[in-house]
């Protein structure tokens, strides 16, 4: 406020947009967001970060409340500039709630620590840490060094002798320490402790700890009464008890498995819906669970990047860095034709509709045809093949993946047309040639694409498609990529924008054996007239266009060139003249 003084207002919002007052404070004494550890972590690295268990200033303008903060630095679209910091803060009370809910008996023990920055440990979560009685109740906090404020406290610190001294036995030194169940051996005063502990830390996450100690006399009582009954029991009973156990700890065993197998999916990013595992026991159905919602959140963000590239870096252990390589590419070019006028129809909520349709099952196909989605431009698509993973066969691949969208685009036609909406076409343009791949933009945004001159031919061809009245066109590069596996009908030479030489267009039919004989014929007419168009034989290039206007009257290609070659023989050009047409700009 004006008068130096901070008023802290914390609301709610409803679905509907109205917001309901939590409470307010005129003169408040919270720290400034920008002053907070979250804040510098986050516009320090740059990107998302786990910050360290830290003390939360509670409702009551009070520092009580242990937890961590999910802290994303915000930045402006157009400019880069830091916009703010987006957090989501986690109660830490919650998980020593949690851990006071797992049965160990009356004296086992369940806590959480966490490796700091400066190599202390800290305890995060402990049963005691929520006991109802404060008497009873173990201190997680303490003051900070200089007495302002309070910290997470120094495992050293904590009053329960079980805790310093399993931290002692497992050691500070977790970079070696791989992410499986460990076991352990320790003694306090004349007690026995057998249990296990698991490192859970990773990459860009915070360095936990999760320990679980049982004592001897509590986990051997049990064999040795077991042990009684059966002797009582009889063999019978030795049988019967040893085909129960069995039965339960495969059932355990294999839930747990299958959980297993889930994670190891996940770090595959492979992320597939599956109904969660079941189990009588609480914590493994927790357990299920938990790992599903996080495939559900990870589902949703494999929807704003390449799945495939993701998945190359989490394979890899790689963070993604700025840079990019010299890569042999099929770039794919798609643009909705008379979008324009299409759009200037429909009602926005229609448009919006038969727009996600359409690019739905386009992207679909160059999905599954391991195709790389490189971006959306309104109507139009940008994928490649080739990259992040290589593929020997990406032209040939890229080839069948339009001449299935198009397949495709014929039967969405029917359906649009039931229902009384435009019948959508689309025209595609392929290039095959090297091109600059990677990740490009700034260290905190990046976008994975191409880039070069193999990109802005794809694009000129996918226009040039209006000029000859095809579907999709193909340059000689890719043509030549694909062996014999695919029919074209060599076009005729153009030079597209940005270029000064020529390249020899092709319209894609079809893949070999597909083509009917009608087609065959007329392309080696259109082709045989093409060559004679190239060697100035104007008279025997006219009468070969005409061969093929007369088999299909509305071939647009074939009338464009018959009337160059009426133009050319009028008026002969120069002799340096090569065939080459130039696009219009």
């Amino acid at each position: 406020q004006n008068d130096g003084t901070r008023r802290l207002h914390e609301f709610s919002v409803a679905p509907d947009g109205e917001r309901e007052t939590i409470h307010e404070i005129e003169d408040s004494t919270r720290t400034p967001p920008y002053e907070r550890p979250y804040y510098h972590a986050a516009v320090t690295a740059g990107t998302a970060v786990w910050t360290e268990s830290y003390v939360f200033l509670g409702s009551g303008e009070k520092l009580d409340v242990p937890g961590i903060s999910r802290a994303v630095p915000v930045f402006a679209p157009e400019d880069g500039r830091l916009l703010g910091v987006l957090t989501a803060d986690f109660d830490l009370h919650a998980l020593s709630s949690f851990l006071g809910e797992v049965n160990l008996g009356d004296e086992g023990l369940c806590f959480m620590a966490e490796l700091a920055a400066d190599g202390s440990p800290r305890i995060i979560a402990h049963p005691a840490a929520i006991d109802p009685d404060p008497n009873a109740r173990l201190k997680l906090m303490e003051p900070a060094p200089g007495g302002e404020g309070l910290v997470m406290i120094h495992a050293g610190h904590v009053a329960d002798p079980r805790v310093t001294k399993a931290l002692s036995s497992i050691g500070l030194d977790l970079s070696e320490l791989c992410p499986t169940l460990h076991t352990m051996h320790i003694k306090v005063g004349n007690h026995h402790y057998t249990g296990g502990f698991r490192h859970l830390g990773r990459a860009g996450g915070p360095d936990w700890i999760i320990c679980m100690l049982l004592p001897d006399d509590q986990i051997f009582g049990a064999v040795h009464h077991m042990a009684r009954l059966m002797l009582l029991m009889g063999l019978a009973g030795v049988v019967v008890a040893g085909a129960l156990s069995m039965a339960l700890s495969r059932r355990v065993a294999s839930t747990l498995g299958t959980i297993a197998g889930e994670t190891r999916e996940i770090g595959r990013f492979r992320l597939g819906a599956k109904a969660p595992v079941q189990s009588r026991i609480l914590e493994v159905n927790t357990l299920a669970t938990a790992v599903e919602e996080m495939k559900t959140g990870l589902r949703s963000f494999q929807k704003f990047v390449p799945a495939e590239l993701v998945r190359t870096l989490v394979e890899s252990g790689q963070e993604a860095e700025l840079g990019g390589e010299r890569r042999e590419l099929t770039v794919y070019f798609s643009d909705i034709v008379g979008f324009t006028s299409i759009s200037e129809q429909l009602p926005p909520e229609t448009l919006v509709e038969l727009l996600s349709h359409y690019l739905g099952e386009m992207t679909g196909e160059i999905l599954k045809n391991s195709g790389t989605v490189d971006k959306y431009i309104g109507d139009a698509i940008m994928a490649f093949w080739g990259a992040p993973r290589p593929n020997d066969a990406h032209a040939l691949t890229a080839c069948r993946t339009a001449l299935a969208n198009q397949a495709r685009l014929r039967e969405l036609r029917v359906e649009w047309r039931k229902h009384d909406l435009p019948e959508l076409r689309a025209r595609i343009g392929l290039h095959t040639g090297e091109a600059t791949v990677g990740n490009f933009g700034s260290p905190d945004r990046l976008d994975y694409t191409a880039i070069g001159d193999t990109v802005n031919v794809a694009s000129r061809l996918e226009g040039l498609n209006r000029i000859y009245g095809t579907d999709i066109l193909i340059s000689a590069g890719t043509f030549a990529a694909t062996g014999n596996a695919i029919i074209t009908r060599p076009l005729d030479r153009v030079a597209v924008k940005g270029r000064d030489g020529g390249i020899l267009v092709h319209e894609l039919l079809g893949e070999s054996g597909s083509i009917p004989e009608e087609t065959i014929i007329r392309r080696d007419l259109y082709a045989a007239a093409l060559e004679q168009y190239l060697q100035r034989e104007w008279k025997s290039a006219l009468a070969g266009f005409d061969s093929v206007l007369e088999l299909k009257s509305d071939d647009v290609a074939a009338r464009l060139m018959r009337t160059r070659c009426e133009e050319l023989h009028a008026t002969p050009p120069a002799a340096d003249w090569n065939g080459i047409f130039r696009a219009p700009k």
